[in-house]
């Protein structure tokens, strides 16, 4: 016979909800066992509710305990109990989900929706008493999960080929027989809790008045025991068939122990032959000892590396946002270098176009100083030509009259036109290679004017350099003041000064002495 191995309930409401067992396992492992509890402390609540899940609805209930009055909201709560299988067949848990029925009308009268289940497992699962999905726990908090929820996952089970797993409705009577069926493949027989479990636990002193109306044991099995036990029986059993089916199962099982005697003189020589195979198996154990250890000495090495490559990831992240960082610094300050350059270009472009219509304007200066000169040279020139013309004219009257008063006088004066044309050839040689030198003269002043223009033009081009060096020189003092004036701003930035500059770009008198 199957013996219960644990109980579990989760939700559990008694006393008039004054005392409650939110989630609480109790291990049994198949062994009798002792509740003791104080008076008052749930001993005849935690019976009633062991026998619930094997017992007709009708039956649930004890004299002063309805079996609804512990469920009042719309919580469920869970009875589960499990098994533990003859033969080491493994386990079976059977329960009981209930809640208070939400719908009660004409047509539905029960105070209570219950549903049962049957789960058949041989190893811990999660269909097990103690990992069965119906609570929701984390480190801190449990909640537990709506009547519809576990419903559904009962029913999803229960369509799972590869599990064991069974629900009922228990407000169906079909489904109901069908649960009480399934509990009776597993030697769990609603008669006898009805009849005998219940009927002790039914009063607190049951299990006394048991004996007071059953002096005798022929007493005791009649009223108690022989309902049960004739429940069990065939009455109209053949009793022919009956021992033939003794016999059968006699010589199966003479042939099962020959066979078993053989498998055991088979495992015996098995033996003797594997002890080899034995000292190779626990040395191979030895080893995979060590290699578990020499596993774990890598896993702690991986985690340790994985910790070292979060640590590192997380550095290089760092260092990638600080590198983000200075390369936008180093660009904002490339861009401020490039546009102090381009306004520098601008200012000197500037200053180049005024350099150069002023340069215009005195070469338009020159040139009309040239032209000035030139002008004066040719005054001059014509005014020393006009002068000797009229020197000439007025000689030339006087030779006239001379004529004129020689052919008057009709004299002979032929020697002393001669002796005038010869002064006069002379006079005029002389005049001429005079003219000669002072037009010599003239071109050599006229050479030393176009010399001293060439020397102002390169005086010009002298002082076009020099503004050009100055121009430049002045930028780069300007670029240098601006990167001053940069480290001066992260210099009180950084060190939490106020070094300033008045208007003249110079510190006040002590400023920068420090003490």
């Amino acid at each position: 016979m199957s013996k219960i191995n644990a109980v579990r309930f989760i939700n559990l409401n008694y006393n008039n909800n004054a005392m409650k067992i939110n989630d609480e396992c109790m291990q049994f492992s198949g062994k009798s066992t002792l509740l003791s509890l104080r008076n008052g402390g749930g001993k005849t609540v935690l019976v009633q509710m062991m026998t619930a899940p094997f017992v007709h609805r009708g039956k649930q209930k004890t004299k002063d305990r309805p079996f609804e009055s512990y469920f009042t909201t719309a919580k469920p709560s869970f009875i589960l109990v499990e098994w533990l299988l003859d033969g080491g067949a493994g386990y079976v848990l059977t329960g009981l989900m209930v809640r208070k029925n939400q719908e009660i009308s004409e047509e539905k009268t029960d105070a209570l929706e219950m549903m049962a289940i049957i789960s058949e497992y041989k190893e811990p699962c999660m269909q097990d008493i103690h990992h069965l999905p119906v609570v929701e726990q984390n480190e801190k908090t449990m909640k537990l999960k709506s009547y519809n929820s576990c419903r559904k996952l009962f029913e999803d089970y229960k369509k799972d080929k590869k599990l064991s797993f069974f629900c009922y409705d228990m407000s169906s009577p079909a489904q109901s027989r069908q649960y009480f069926y399934k509990l009776m493949e597993y030697q769990i027989n609603y008669k006898e809790w009805e009849t005998i479990i219940r009927k002790v636990n039914v009063k607190e002193s049951g299990l006394s008045e048991l004996f007071s109306d059953c002096r005798t044991e022929k007493e005791l099995v009649e009223k108690w025991f022989l309902e049960a036990v004739e429940s069990k029986l065939n009455k109209e059993e053949n009793k022919v068939k009956n021992f033939q089916e003794i016999l059968e199962k006699y010589a199966g099982k003479y042939k099962n122990i020959k066979e078993q005697l053989k498998r055991r003189d088979a495992i015996q020589k098995f033996k003797e032959a594997a002890e080899e195979i034995q000292i190779n198996a626990e040395d191979f154990l030895v080893k995979e000892g060590e290699k578990a250890e020499q596993e774990k000495v890598i896993a702690a090495f991986i985690a340790r590396l994985n910790v070292l490559y979060e640590e590192a990831e997380i550095e290089r992240e760092r260092q990638e946002e600080g590198r983000k960082k200075l390369q936008e610094e180093l660009e904002f300050l490339k861009y401020e270098q490039l546009s102090c350059e381009f306004h520098e270009k601008n200012r000197e472009k500037r200053n180049h176009a005024s350099n150069r219509e002023m340069i215009d304007l005195e070469k338009e200066s020159l040139l009309r100083k040239q032209q000035k000169i030139q002008k004066k040279v040719h005054v001059f020139l014509c005014a020393k030509q006009q002068e000797m013309v009229n020197e000439d004219k007025q000689e030339w009257e006087i030779r006239k009259e001379k004529a004129a008063i020689s052919r008057t006088k009709e004299e002979n004066l032929e020697p002393e036109r001669n002796r005038i044309g010869g002064q006069l050839s002379g006079y005029y040689e002389y005049r001429l290679s005079d003219n000669k030198e002072k037009q010599e003269e003239i071109k050599k002043q006229k050479l030393q004017i176009r010399k001293d223009i060439s020397q102002q033009k390169d005086i010009l081009n002298e002082y076009r350099e020099k503004t050009k060096k100055i121009t430049e020189s002045k930028g780069s003092f300007r670029s240098l003041v601006r990167g001053y004036d940069n480290i001066e701003i992260k210099y009180n930035s950084n060190y939490r000064e106020n070094l300033s500059r008045n208007i003249l770009g110079v510190y006040e008198a002590g400023m920068l002495v420090f003490i």
